[in-house]
């Protein structure tokens, strides 16, 4: 079952953007018409000093407009959005392996990270917002068979978010779905930068005596995304599972043309909610904080504009015209 899950999660993925691409091609694509630039520079134009202004600027585009590549992409544009999605997401799963090597057997580290924790559930007693164990015991005890059902939404985050991804780019205004895709590389770099100076460890690693049960790790609760030697386990705060919830939620309901999509949106993050706390992967604070990074990764998503230079630099070597 644990292969089956495997190989079954990326194959939604990819099909999920294999759907993405045929429906986004564009039938009669020519390359001697005038395509809207819809991909560059992202949102609207480039602020003056990131424009590109050296005199065969004009004359490389005409050329790279010719190769195969740039061909293909002119016919699906939606390769393009793949490849930004892997990019973002390889970059952080990498940085989160190596500084997962980095630390592995660091026993401070991991001891601070515990004391991270348990200040997070002092807080939290103050607040009277302490409820993660109850919750878990309560579905153990009364609705045990929903456990492996949310274990299952936990890593089901992924897939969803590359249909979200996919249903932006069909459906959405092209400035929204800019502006939701520089999101989402944005939030990355606020959390991999908070994880990795205020590491802090799930409810589920504490020790014994806190009561906790680790559910996603269990032998039949665990998937590819969540059992690898390369996992950070100490990477609690924030959850980007809950923060991209509600974002994902927030944007259906602004930006979505269908209803349909309007009413059910919130059910998300009411779903996530559960599942993070009652399967013991995170603290309350730690969604909080989570949905927090995305809202400002949102506000402030043109600062991803700064790295055109480095974009149209990587297109001049592969030789790609944007579509």
């Amino acid at each position: 079952m644990g292969v089956a899950k495997n190989v079954l999660e990326p194959g939604a993925i990819v099909a999920a953007f294999t759907a993405g691409t045929l429906i986004n091609r564009r039938r009669h694509a020519s390359l001697r018409s005038s395509h809207p630039d819809v991909e560059s520079p992202l949102l609207h134009s480039a602020p003056e000093d990131l424009k590109p202004d050296d005199e065969g600027y004009d004359e490389r585009r005409i050329r790279n407009r010719r190769t195969i590549q740039s061909r293909l992409l002119a016919k699906f544009p939606f390769l393009l959005e793949i490849w930004y999605w892997l990019l973002t997401y390889w970059i952080y799963q990498g940085l989160r392996a190596f500084s997962a090597r980095m630390i592995s057997g660091n026993k401070p580290i991991f001891d601070r990270a515990e004391r991270h924790a348990l200040s997070i559930l002092s807080l939290e007693h103050l607040l009277h917002l302490d409820i993660e164990l109850s919750v878990q015991r309560f579905v153990f005890r009364q609705k045990p068979w929903l456990m492996a059902f949310l274990a299952r939404v936990y890593y089901s985050h992924i897939v969803l978010g590359v249909v979200f991804v996919v249903y932006c780019y069909t459906f959405m205004p092209r400035d929204k779905y800019q502006a939701i895709r520089r999101t989402l590389a944005l939030e990355n770099v606020i959390a991999f930068t908070i994880i990795t100076l205020w590491r802090c460890m799930p409810p589920r690693l504490l020790p014994e005596e806190y009561g906790f049960i680790d559910v996603l790790h269990s032998n039949r609760g665990g998937s590819a995304w969540t059992q690898n030697k390369f996992q950070l386990t100490i990477a609690a705060m924030p959850s980007l599972h809950f923060g991209n919830s509600v974002f994902i939620a927030l944007c259906l309901l602004k930006f979505s043309p269908h209803w349909y999509l309007r009413v059910i949106a919130p059910f998300w993050p009411m779903t996530m909610g559960l599942t993070i706390v009652a399967t013991a992967n995170h603290f309350i604070l730690d969604a909080l904080v989570g949905a927090s990074v995305t809202v400002t990764a949102f506000n402030f998503n043109q600062f991803m504009l700064y790295l055109l230079p480095v974009e149209t630099m990587l297109f001049r070597l592969l030789r790609l015209e944007k579509p």
